[in-house]
């Protein structure tokens, strides 16, 4: 855990403006784009309606349907996404770590997450997901990895159309349905963002304080509220890493309710987050020990 990107970033930022939004298909060539549509898109949309183009054909024959909203957030952004800051030094640390995975193997799925909430993981997500997008030529899907702290649709400024969690319940049962993301201009920079605090057993969106869902009537505990389906999770990403060229999931915090060990198991490599001033030595170490076999591909310091 010694290699250190480090940055400055604040940590209460207030979220990010809504963008204009229009929705598109992507083909094997590239992504297009229809017609417009409004910046809030009712949380129902069925990806039926959203116009998508075949993407990378599976080894049946079949093709994967993705849909997309294409964003343009409003200015300013959140000070915590530093890409786009003219002479950012805090970019090129991204770049540095974007690097140094790339030596190391170049992994294609990365999850990114601290020894506690707090601490700094989705900052590093999404800049890194930012840093592999400026390369211009892989696509690139950052992930909300955590229901309880999904936080990606807030930073970039939008509204999911239809939240991760909603999307792996419909695709329990129809496991061929186009998955709906958004684009974040016109980089290939893709984002699949959860609704915060949703029911683990049919999605609904919930009252952070809620202990169980008015819908469904499945009770809403500590750990079920902010864990992702394992068996789920991992079928979307084998399905996921067929049409993009990397994934990056912003995870749930390893000595928080728990969770990570859901969507560890696709991973090529885990990035560990740490907040100068605020994580402690002692939690990094019981962190690596939970993570254990699985090692940690490197340690990015963040400045407050």
């Amino acid at each position: 855990m010694a290699d250190d990107a480090r940055k400055g970033a604040s940590g209460g930022a207030p979220p990010a403006g809504r963008g204009s939004s229009e929705v598109g298909g992507l083909g094997g060539s590239g992504a297009g784009a229809n017609a417009p549509i409004s910046g809030e898109v009712a949380p129902e949309l069925s990806p039926e309606s959203i116009p998508s183009s075949p993407l990378v054909p599976r080894a049946d024959g079949t093709a994967i349907g993705v849909s997309f909203v294409r964003v343009t957030p409003k200015t300013p952004s959140d000070p915590r996404v530093v890409f786009g800051v003219k002479r950012s030094a805090a970019a090129g640390a991204f770049r540095r770590l974007r690097q140094l995975l790339i030596d190391r193997g170049d992994p294609r799925t990365i999850v990114c997450t601290s020894a506690n909430p707090g601490e700094g993981k989705t900052t590093l997500a999404a800049n890194l997901a930012l840093s592999y997008a400026e390369l211009g030529k892989p696509r690139v899907l950052l992930v909300d990895g955590s229901l309880r702290a999904a936080a990606l649709s807030r930073l970039f400024g939008f509204k999911p159309p239809i939240g991760f969690a909603a999307q792996l319940v419909r695709h329990r049962s129809s496991a061929d349905e186009r998955w709906v993301v958004v684009q974040l201009g016109t980089q290939p920079l893709f984002v699949l963002a959860a609704d915060p605090h949703c029911c683990p057993q049919c999605a609904t969106a919930l009252p952070e304080e809620a202990r169980f869902c008015g819908r469904c009537g499945t009770t809403v505990g500590h750990v079920a509220a902010d864990t992702l389906d394992a068996v789920g999770f991992r079928a979307a990403a084998r399905r996921l890493q067929e049409t993009f060229d990397y994934l990056i999931v912003d995870g749930p915090s390893i000595l928080g309710r728990g969770g990570l060990g859901q969507i560890q198991d696709p991973a090529d490599a885990i990035v560990l987050a740490a907040l100068k001033g605020k994580s402690r030595r002692r939690d990094l170490r019981r962190a690596a020990e939970e993570l254990a076999p699985r090692s940690i591909a490197a340690v990015a310091l963040l400045d407050e």
